[in-house]
């Protein structure tokens, strides 16, 4: 099964935002196994609480934003209500405008990759509705919560 996204493995990667997500009895299909589209609201989960770190805790208030733009989801393995996951974040490219974050929803006590997904946010200002240059201390803020300069 390839775990990878632009060459990168994602079972190894250090991701630098981990949300452990509690699921709820209705997060489940007719299958008993948590719905496909429940998966995405996982991930905005998890994506929220990186924005959170890049621009404060009310990241939700500021005239400026990143938008998701586009995303790419595999669903791997089915994941069942008994199965304790968390949301894994990462952003691994930085554009002029755009980021691109990779995220997987792993289980914790087993490490299987059951989901991943690939996506560009786009810097948006509110008053205009229009795209903006990433400002300086945004990118400044995701080297550090990364841990390093050099992205692909």
């Amino acid at each position: 099964m390839e775990t990878k996204i632009s060459g990168i493995d994602l079972q190894t990667r250090n991701y630098p935002e981990r949300t452990t997500i509690q699921k709820r009895f209705n997060d489940l299909d007719g299958l008993r196994h948590v719905n496909n589209g429940v998966q995405q609201s996982f991930f905005d989960i998890g994506r929220a609480n990186y924005l959170k770190r890049i621009y404060g805790e009310k990241f939700y208030c500021n005239s400026q934003v990143l938008l998701v733009a586009s995303y790419k989801t595999d669903f791997l393995l089915q994941i069942r209500f008994e199965d304790e996951v968390e949301v894994c974040s990462s952003v691994y490219h930085i554009g002029n405008k755009s980021v691109r974050m990779m995220q997987i929803i792993r289980g914790l006590s087993n490490g299987k990759i059951y989901t991943m997904s690939d996506s560009t946010m786009v810097a948006v200002d509110y008053a205009s509705g229009k795209s903006i240059p990433l400002p300086e201390a945004w990118i400044e803020k995701i080297k550090e919560i990364e841990k390093y300069d050099s992205f692909i």
